[in-house]
């Protein structure tokens, strides 16, 4: 993911003062922000290694993320003295380790169902994290916060449509997919409303657009399997959406 944490970090310093949220509050609130992220990249990027296996580049890239992941557990670990997340972590650690354990073996269809309730795991625990932090956002921050979710939810709508591939979607995931989708359509619809500069006029107007014709792929994920045209989807809303992020981490 593009969007610049560090800078991230820093607008949620500032203003801290009078507020209840203390350092190791947004610390652990960025980690967490960054496992619900990493949680759904992991899982798409696997799915779609399935019907691509001689993508080994694609195999370093999802060892990589899982360092990354093992980083932000231990960013909340040094943030937190409860208890109950320190248990929770280790748990959440456990299913790190049986990510990694996938990685090593042949991709395979049962290894790529078993991906999907791991991501699922993740993604429960660092919600449940995140949910024991408060902090109050200001505008600016509020609409970055949208976008780090806009880019959660598009790995996730992703994870899903290549698990429909497999045949695993069960009533379940096809609820939270379409779940997913709303949610993702919302946090666009408070994007197309944000007064933004004109340099960014061309931007949101081409998230506009392109959510349009990637909500149809979507809906057809039952009968239509495009795993390379997802792939680029879901990088050009990276992309679209970091350049949005990058205004509002200045924008302080």
């Amino acid at each position: 993911m593009k969007t610049p944490a560090r800078i991230f970090l820093l607008l949620l310093l500032i203003g801290t003062v009078g507020q209840s949220a203390t350092r190791s509050d947004i610390n652990t609130i960025e980690a967490a922000e960054k496992i619900r992220y990493l949680s759904q990249k992991i899982a798409k990027d696997y799915l779609y290694l399935y019907s691509r296996p001689q993508r080994t580049d694609l195999k370093r890239a999802l060892h990589n993320m899982t360092d990354e992941l093992g980083q932000s557990f231990r960013v909340i670990a040094d943030s937190t003295r409860d208890n109950a997340t320190k248990d929770l972590l280790q748990y959440l650690n456990y299913n790190k380790d049986n990510i990694e354990d996938l990685l090593a073996k042949k991709v395979t269809k049962e290894g790529s169902q078993k991906m999907l309730d791991y991501s699922e795991v993740l993604l429960e625990g660092a919600d449940s994290i995140a949910r024991e932090h408060r902090y109050e956002f200001n505008r600016e921050e509020k609409m970055l916060m949208n976008i780090k979710k806009d880019q959660y939810l598009v790995q996730r709508l992703g994870k899903f449509y290549m698990a429909s591939h497999l045949g695993a979607l069960s009533q379940t995931n096809r609820r939270k997919m379409k779940e997913s989708e709303n949610a993702l359509k919302k946090g666009l619809g408070i994007i197309q409303d944000y007064p933004y500069p004109p340099a960014l006029i061309q931007p949101k107007k081409d998230l506009n657009l392109f959510w349009k014709s990637s909500h149809h792929i979507l809906s057809h994920a039952y009968d239509m399997f495009i795993p390379n045209l997802v792939t680029t989807t879901s990088d050009y809303f990276e992309k679209l959406l970091s350049e949005l992020a990058l205004y509002h981490s200045k924008s302080q």
